[in-house]
């Protein structure tokens, strides 16, 4: 039995069904105010739910009861509730998460993180936290996948792509090269780390097939689309402002668009190609289909 932590978000609902339609069993770990719809569509693909979240000890303890592995995507960077933050579900929750999988007797945890960045903001010292403990020998086997911007959430709307005038965004002049992974290579580096022995104890680095800056995604998109895109600009001044602001959420957010105006993030998949049979779909497939859905010049 796997567990799934974060089972109702875009990856870990991808993951969920992708193992069981591998048949493995699955328990899925979704919080008690989820849409039913997306509970139902879990339970309905064969997935066991188990009601709880990362702020409640005593769930994840219920949860872990007879499992196997584990797998966390869980991050509280889209919840709503006042208590859900940085501290409470992406460190605390997740040491707690790794505490009860001890006490469970669990072997094998897997955690989806990013590979360091520069500079320090709240997601990022979670993730370390977690990165850390792990690493210490909490669990007889770990592994991280450490995956960097993902092309659906930075190279669309509403990050990529303002939804209301079609132009492409940049972060600070977007010139430092990403290697932009699809989430559907993310769920199936995910889930082939359970089943290969020379991904125990590892972490593993995984990306696209190109590093290209935003610019450079932009260029691409105009050759493929024959006219010029609109740009719009987030300035380097104001991401250095919202990276040394007070509010956690919005240093997060500056940390990460810095990556992409300062040292980028070009990634290595020798490593993953061998350990995981890891190959990257085409950048420039995802890109063509970027390029249709853009308003007509």
């Amino acid at each position: 039995m796997i567990l799934v932590v974060g089972a109702t978000g875009i990856l870990g609902s991808a993951i969920c069904f992708a193992l069981l339609e591998s048949g493995k069993t699955v328990r899925a770990l979704v919080r008690a105010d989820r849409d039913p719809a997306e509970v139902d569509r879990l339970r309905s693909a064969g997935a066991e739910i188990a009601i709880g979240d990362l702020t409640d000890k005593s769930s994840l303890q219920a949860a872990s009861r007879g499992i196997e592995a584990v797998i966390s995507t869980a991050t509280s960077v889209s919840m709503r509730r006042e208590t859900d933050n940085f501290e409470t579900v992406d460190r605390q929750g997740h040491l707690d998460l790794i505490d009860v999988a001890k006490e469970a007797g669990t072997d094998h945890f897997v955690f989806m993180s990013f590979p360091p960045f520069p500079g320090e903001f709240p997601l990022q010292t979670a993730k370390r936290a977690i990165e850390e403990k792990l690493k210490g020998g909490a669990l007889p086997n770990y592994t991280i996948i450490q995956a960097p911007h993902f092309r659906e959430g930075w190279l669309t709307a509403p990050l990529g792509i303002n939804p209301e005038t079609g132009a492409m965004r940049t972060c600070g002049g977007g010139k430092a090269p990403i290697s932009w992974i699809a989430l559907d290579d993310v769920r199936d580096a995910v889930c082939a780390s359970l089943d290969a022995p020379a991904a125990r104890n590892k972490v593993l680095q995984i990306g696209g097939d190109a590093a290209l800056s935003q610019s450079d995604v932009i260029s691409r998109c105009e050759a493929m689309t024959g006219r010029s895109i609109e740009v719009e600009d987030t300035p380097h001044a104001q991401l250095v402002e919202m990276a040394n602001g007070d509010d956690p959420l919005m240093r997060t957010f500056g940390g990460l668009m810095l990556v992409c105006a300062d040292k980028g993030c070009e990634i290595d998949n020798s490593e993953a190609s061998k350990v995981l049979a890891y190959t990257p779909r085409p950048l420039d497939d995802f890109l063509t289909d970027l390029s249709s859905s853009l308003p007509k010049a």
